[in-house]
């Protein structure tokens, strides 16, 4: 599991957004937006490399990056965790998804080769729903290839103290020479802010745009 420092919240910036929003009901906010893929898409195409282990692999980068997406609320205190690693929803072979669960590398060719390794295991019928919501150093991923969805919204446990982030990828569609896939991010309000989200979207297009400065090396 990985290592976590522990947030002095009396000489934290956000001690005031804190302590409004820890209690809520439903502390979780949202947004969906739509990321230009095309060079992203082209590049993994030529290389021969998965779209998908790329597309998590540059969400894993603004992740572990933004330090607001490694907060994690633990008894009242605040963790932020060193290295956050990812769980994605995966569809077995059978039609039923399951949970698989990468670690983060900053090599995207070995990150690659662990994806593709990881989701093969997870595809077989008999892979079990492996639930490690114990991990907290993780960011909760879904795939929904078949929608270009505008909005979504998640199942929710409100006894368990949930403050992982959640996002999820749709589907990549191309009009008038331009290919967009949405991404929808959910997180805990008292932890991050409209401003961080746009932190994490702005990185990940960044990258979109600049694919060989990021998966190749």
């Amino acid at each position: 599991m990985s290592e976590f420092r522990i947030i002095d919240i009396e000489q934290w910036e956000r001690k005031e957004q804190f302590q409004f929003f820890k209690d809520y009901d439903n502390p979780f906010f949202g947004l969906t937006a739509d990321i230009e893929v095309s060079k992203l898409l082209e590049y993994t195409r030529i290389r021969g490399y998965s779209f998908f282990a790329a597309y998590l692999y540059i969400s894993q980068l603004q992740v572990n990056k933004i330090k607001e997406f490694r907060y994690r609320i633990v008894d009242g205190q605040v963790l932020d965790y060193a290295k956050i690693s990812a769980g994605s929803t995966v569809l077995k072979a059978n039609e039923v998804f399951t949970f698989c669960y990468f670690e983060y590398m900053d090599s995207f060719k070995k990150f690659e080769a662990h994806v593709l390794e990881q989701v093969e295991n997870c595809r077989q019928p008999e892979s079990r729903l492996d639930d490690q919501d114990h991990n907290l150093g993780q960011v909760h991923y879904s795939v929904i290839p078949w929608v270009h969805f505008r909005g979504l919204s998640h199942p929710r446990n409100y006894g368990n103290g949930d403050s992982i982030p959640k996002i999820v990828f749709g589907k990549y569609t191309s009009n008038n020479g331009s290919t967009t896939m949405p991404i929808s991010v959910e997180a805990h309000h008292a932890l991050m802010d409209g401003f961080h989200m746009g932190q994490y979207y702005e990185g990940f297009q960044s990258c979109a745009n600049l694919p060989e400065n990021f998966l190749e090396g």
